[in-house]
């Protein structure tokens, strides 16, 4: 009942995972159109496009680096070291494992709680910077990196989950290896 439970959630993490992932893809393609056209208008017009660097820093950016972070862990895609973790006993390696996504799952709570907190503030004081003629919301930003730590934590606590049901370990090893 309880794996049937974690395994439901996991696969809904997942695909959220995933749907976040496309969307730092877009924000890329965006990015690097803005940036063209950019170059492009600033070469042959000399009028380059007024706030491109606050805006692929404050959003583009900001979604290239969190979004995609739930995803790599649900992969196994983040930088592991195995060389000295694969010849251990089972039972030493599931202390390890535990002990990393209890304390990645503990760090990541408190990062998307202060976080929250953060972009609470910044969404109630409406930051924003002023670029020229127009003013540039930072604020909404705060939420898409709120967005993809929260992922992250998600993806981490069911991971500690799995571990403690029967053959949960074995699901993670096996999911690692095929990424």
């Amino acid at each position: 009942m309880l794996k049937t439970a974690i395994n439901g959630i996991q696969f809904i993490a997942e695909r959220f995972a995933a749907l976040i992932t496309v969307a730092a893809c877009v924000a890329l393609v965006v990015a690097t159109l803005h940036i063209v056209a950019d170059v492009f208008m600033s070469r042959f017009f000399r009028s380059p496009i007024i706030g491109t660097h606050d805006i692929v820093t404050t959003y583009y950016m900001v979604s290239l680096f969190f979004l995609p972070l739930a995803y790599a862990e649900s992969r196994g895609a983040h930088i592991k070291a195995d060389l000295f973790f694969t010849p251990l006993p089972f039972a030493v390696r599931w202390c390890v494992s535990m002990v990393t996504y209890l304390s990645l799952s503990g760090f990541l709570s408190v990062l998307t709680w202060q976080m929250t907190l953060r972009a609470i503030r910044q969404t109630n004081i409406g930051d924003m910077r002023l670029i020229g003629d127009f003013y540039l919301l930072l604020w909404p930003s705060r939420w898409l990196a709120v967005l993809g730590i929260a992922a992250f934590t998600i993806i981490a606590v069911i991971r500690t989950l799995s571990l403690l049901v029967p053959g949960g370990y074995d699901n993670l090893e096996r999911r690692h290896d095929d990424a």
